[in-house]
């Protein structure tokens, strides 16, 4: 029989805002007055949501230091459930199930990548011939990245091999994600701290509102990059020997997913 083919197509779509990043959202209650390593343990048990708000709080509270060192000491991939037997050796049968089941198959299909930029500093205000211009002193950019993969350990030598190859493709994918918001985050820091805007007045708002604009304007070029290198294809090939046929019969069906969150 034929290869099987399970195509996952992942446009993405542009990050969310807030103060340092692109989209409004509501205060993190927590409480992060624990060290890093504490709320690094928190954060390997929760959720995308939670995890985010923990990284903020702990940006807020400790710097952006402490994220870095946080980040760069490896948090582990969210991983989601693929509740089929071990034994299954039709492709149609997982396909449809990751088709039907995926948390992410209303926008990403099987698997997810979010990355998220904040930025901060405070105004520094200077004034000639009238014009006052504003610059980030004390700029940060924070990045939090994170990777949702679906999760299965099939017991079929066949179906294992065909899993394996699947998922390494599909996370190398999103990998190459990952690189480049780390070369973005490069470039958004160069970026702010070079930032020279005008202003109308000597404000906060008017501070905040300019260099949000230009941060959104770079986000929308990270987007660009991100969405360049998508809709990416991985393939679930359950081939078998010429001649035989699989335990629970027929060689599967082409799932196809659409649209991505990088």
């Amino acid at each position: 029989m034929g290869a099987v083919p399970a195509a996952i197509r992942r446009p993405a779509r542009p990050a969310r805002r807030r103060r340092g990043d692109d989209e409004a959202s509501c205060a993190p209650g927590f409480d992060v007055a624990a060290n890093p390593a504490t709320i690094g343990a928190l954060m390997r048990d929760a959720d995308a949501g939670t995890r985010e708000r923990l990284a903020t709080s702990l940006q807020q509270r400790h710097g952006n230091a402490a994220v870095q060192r946080l980040l760069t000491a490896g948090m582990p991939l969210q991983r989601w459930a693929v509740n089929l037997p071990r034994n299954t050796t039709d492709c149609a049968r997982v396909v449809a199930y990751l088709d039907a089941n995926s948390p992410h198959r209303a926008s990403s299909g099987w698997a997810k990548t979010n990355v998220r930029f904040n930025w901060g500093g405070d105004p520094a205000f200077t004034e000639a011939d009238g014009v006052i211009t504003a610059t980030v002193a004390n700029p940060t950019v924070t990045k939090v990245v994170s990777v949702d993969m679906p999760e299965w350990s099939p017991s079929n030598p066949a179906m294992s091999a065909a899993w394996g190859s699947m998922y390494g493709t599909l996370r190398a994918h999103e990998a190459e994600h990952e690189r480049i918001a780390t070369e973005w985050e490069a470039t958004l820091t160069a970026r702010l701290s070079s930032l020279s805007v005008t202003v109308s007045k000597r404000t906060l708002a008017a501070f905040n509102a300019a260099v949000q604009a230009e941060w959104n304007g770079w986000l929308a070029e990270h987007q660009a990059d991100q969405n360049a290198i998508d809709p990416f294809t991985a393939i679930l090939d359950c081939a078998t020997p010429e001649g035989e046929e699989s335990e629970e019969g027929g060689a599967g069906a082409e799932g196809e997913t659409v649209e991505g969150e990088e």
